[in-house]
C-alpha cells in the first residue's frame, strides 16, 4: 500500500507481467490517479469486473486527492501574498523610524575610521562591577573594560577603538560580551543592546535594516522605540 496525502491506494497493476504507467510512482497527483483508475477499468477481468462499491470508493479517493491538491495550491498562494505584503509594510514603516531613538538587541561592533562606538547593555539589577570584553574577528580579546557601580536598566560605554595597550585597532567587525556582579558577588543578568538614533535605512535582499551609530539592525530585533533619547541610557564613557 502506498499513500497519497491521507489517501491509500493499492499498487501496482500489471498486464502480461508488465507494470502499467504510473503504477511505480512514489508520489501521485490527481492526473496519475485518474490514469491509473482508467487503466484498471480497461484491463479488468470481464468475468470478474470491479464491484460498484469499489469503483465508487476509488472515485471518492480521486475527489479527495483533487481537493487536497487545490487546498495546497491555495495555501501556497496565500502564504506568498502575505509574505510580500508583510515585507512591503515593514520596509515602508522602517523609513518612519529615521531620527527616532530605538533600543534593539545587541550585535557586533563595526569599527570604521577609528570612530568611537557606544557599547550598550541592560542590567537586570544594580551592579557593583560590570566587565566588558571586546574581541576581534579571530575571537581574541583586545580590550577589557571594568565599570563600577552601574544602575539597573540601560547603560552605555563609549569605546575609543583602542586595545588594552592604547593602540588604535584596524577597521573591521568586533564582538563584545558583558558580565555583571552585585556587591555579594552574585551574577546579574546583562544583555547586549544597541541604543541610538536611527540615521538611515538600508535595504538588503528585500529586507529593511536600520543604521544606528554604525550598527545594522534588523526590525525584528527592536525592543523599544524611545521618545526621549536622552533617557534611553546612562552613558559611562
Amino acid at each position: 500500500m502506498n499513500t497519497i496525502g491521507e489517501i491509500s491506494y493499492s499498487n501496482p497493476y500489471s498486464v502480461d507481467g508488465n507494470t502499467l504507467s504510473g503504477a511505480t510512482s512514489e508520489t501521485m497527483g490527481k492526473n496519475d490517479f485518474l490514469n491509473l483508475l482508467v487503466t484498471q477499468l480497461r484491463y479488468q477481468d470481464p468475468m470478474n469486473p470491479m464491484q460498484d462499491q469499489d469503483f465508487i470508493a476509488q472515485l471518492a479517493q480521486f475527489s479527495q486527492l483533487e481537493q487536497l491538491e487545490n487546498m495546497s495550491e491555495s495555501l501556497d498562494t496565500a502564504t506568498q501574498v502575505d509574505y510580500i505584503m508583510s515585507q512591503t509594510i515593514a520596509n515602508t514603516m522602517a523609513t518612519t523610524l529615521i531620527g527616532k531613538t530605538v533600543i534593539a538587541e545587541g550585535s557586533d561592533i563595526n569599527l570604521s575610521g577609528g570612530q568611537s562606538n557606544n557599547i550598550s547593555f541592560n542590567l537586570g539589577a544594580a551592579a557593583s562591577e560590570v566587565t566588558i570584553k571586546i574581541s576581534n574577528a579571530d575571537g581574541t580579546t583586545v580590550r577589557t573594560v571594568t565599570l563600577k557601580n552601574q544602575p539597573a536598566g540601560n547603560n552605555s560605554y563609549t569605546w575609543d577603538g583602542r586595545d588594552d595597550k592604547g593602540k588604535l585597532l584596524d577597521d573591521g567587525s568586533y564582538s563584545y560580551e558583558v558580565t555583571a556582579k552585585n556587591s555579594a558577588g552574585d551574577t546579574i543578568t546583562a544583555s547586549k543592546r544597541v541604543i541610538g538614533v536611527v540615521d538611515s535605512v538600508k535595504y538588503q535582499d528585500g529586507q529593511a535594516y536600520l543604521i544606528v551609530g554604525g550598527y545594522k539592525i534588523s526590525l525584528s530585533t527592536i525592543i523599544e522605540i524611545v521618545n526621549d533619547g536622552n533617557r534611553a541610557f546612562q552613558n559611562n564613557g
